[in-house]
């Protein structure tokens, strides 16, 4: 085998394992969403402590980027990747064996640690092995675990209500113990991400960024949809404001996936061939308020509903464009730190939309209950739910004066070159 096509097979080897464990650790963090009812009816629990169970992924997810791209950098791949699905795994026992409810959530929050080495491990590697197609790589890899949970989502609800959530959960820990096995067998030895420069100038030199983190932050302002409407509170707003059967609104929350599917081969397409990253973000932005405001108002039926969450997920792609455009805000050696950094950011934002909604519904609770467990108005949700639209407002006009930023600088810059 020549030396060019044996690495274009390691960096195969290498994208087929991050990708195997990014699709794992998607289908446990939509888990929530499709266990609801069972989890509040077993452990007894209202909205806010069932957001504080969904949201501590993102904490534990977000935690550790830094130390698990500095335990990838040193030892490399093969070890670190499958000892984090190992652990990702291991997050789920809590649920069938301890009726303990902080156990469930310990449990939870192990799993959110684990799963950060997927995505960390991909921008760091992509990065390196695939300079010049990273953002479209990089949206590869998404888009196979946004496929594989549209597609594992409705018929593992289904496995639940015929086999007991205890042995669905039971199947999805020894899957993740054999995905550890076959990412260690098929891991070359040779895949790391390694840095020779010190570590500390990295950090300080990516942390210190102003543009970075502004970028970050407005970028987890427009997580909401994906994070705290698809993977958590979806399914019930459509039971409470449409009254729409719970398959069926798995299976609506379940297209905002399928859309992003489709937008994370478009848009990095897009934003690479105009260039206009924060172009794309800001029309994703606007885009994702018109399908809230619809969606909110009540008057949608089934079929629109399908239509408006699925273009609602094309535009939850954004997050591979801004990725990539962050990346460039440092030098070359420092980008999938940068990268991971902002991730790191922007799914913060999960655990807050998480927490925020459940805790807005508590608060907008009326008093009634439903065999012992707390109900929620069609209001109530209307309210909470809102969230999303309104940050999302506030990180559209955000970009915005970020680019008008970038081109008065630009002009100045310009203008100065001549003189």
């Amino acid at each position: 085998m020549k030396v060019e096509e044996k690495n274009k097979f390691v960096s195969m080897l290498v994208w087929l394992s991050l990708t195997l464990f990014y699709c794992y650790q998607y289908i446990l963090r939509m888990l929530p969403n499709i266990i609801m009812p069972d989890i509040m009816s077993k452990y007894q629990i209202g909205a806010a402590q069932f957001g504080s169970f969904a949201g501590i992924y993102y904490i534990g997810y977000i935690a550790v980027h830094i130390p698990i791209g500095i335990l990838l950098a040193r030892f490399g791949g093969k070890k670190i990747l499958p000892l984090c699905i190992a652990l990702t795994a291991s997050g789920l026992v809590p649920l069938v064996y301890f009726d303990f409810w902080g156990s469930v959530v310990i449990g939870r929050a192990l799993t959110g640690i684990g799963s950060s080495a997927a995505i960390v491990g991909a921008l760091q590697i992509f990065r390196i092995i695939y300079p010049d197609k990273f953002a479209r790589m990089l949206g590869f890899t998404v888009s196979a675990s946004l496929i594989t949970v549209v597609y594992v989502g409705t018929p593992l609800a289904s496995v639940i209500k015929s086999v007991g959530i205890d042995a669905t959960i039971n199947i999805l820990i020894c899957s993740g113990i054999a995905l550890a096995l076959i990412t260690y067998i098929i891991m070359p030895k040779s895949a790391q991400g390694v840095s020779h420069s010190d570590i500390w100038t990295d950090i300080k030199a990516v942390i210190c960024n102003y543009k970075l983190l502004f970028a970050s932050l407005f970028a987890g302002f427009m997580v909401g949809p994906l994070e705290g409407f698809a993977d958590a509170w979806g399914s019930a707003f459509m039971i409470a404001v449409y009254g729409i059967e719970k398959t069926i609104a798995d299976s609506l929350t379940l297209s905002i996936l399928f859309g992003m599917f489709i937008g994370c081969i478009i848009l990095p397409y897009i934003a690479d061939k105009t260039r206009l990253y924060l172009g794309v973000t800001i029309a994703s932005g606007t885009g994702m308020i018109v399908c809230f405001v619809y969606i909110l108002s009540g008057s949608a039926n089934e079929k629109s509903l399908y239509y408006i969450c699925l273009i609602t997920g094309i535009f939850c792609a954004y997050q591979v464009v801004i990725i990539s455009k962050i990346a460039t805000y440092v030098s070359e050696e420092r980008s999938g730190m940068a990268a991971a950094v902002a991730n790191m950011i922007i799914m913060t934002f999960g655990w807050v939309f998480h927490n925020a909604i459940g805790i807005s519904l508590d608060k907008s609770w009326d008093g009634v209950l439903v065999n012992g467990l707390k109900s929620y108005s069609p209001e109530a949700f209307v309210t909470s739910i809102s969230i999303i639209p309104i940050m999302i407002s506030l990180a559209v006009v955000g970009f915005t004066v970020m680019g008008i930023s970038n081109i008065i600088h630009a002009r100045i810059q310009q203008k100065a070159r001549k003189l």
